[in-house]
């Protein structure tokens, strides 16, 4: 679904659509990070660690804003060239 969805979105929205698009996510993300109080960011939940490899048995919402982070920076490492 992940694919399908980057594919189907990169062929039919035009690159300025997708950049702002990002650009309005990330906007909202940051803004409702920036009202998170400590007690906010402190909440924790299960989540199932079979899925990912960055996911703990139980996550706090901190972590959940960090997870994106970390997942991206894996696959880049995967696929950046040693030079």
């Amino acid at each position: 679904m992940n694919y399908a969805g980057a594919w189907l979105a990169g062929t039919v929205l035009p690159r300025r659509t997708l950049g702002a698009l990002f650009d309005r996510v990330v906007g909202s993300l940051h803004r409702r990070l920036d009202i998170e109080t400590e007690d906010d960011l402190a909440r924790s939940m299960r989540f199932p660690t079979r899925w990912d490899p960055f996911f703990r048995e139980t996550m706090t919402l901190a972590d959940v804003y960090h997870f994106p982070t970390q997942h991206f920076d894996f696959h880049r490492d995967q696929f950046t060239l040693a030079l």
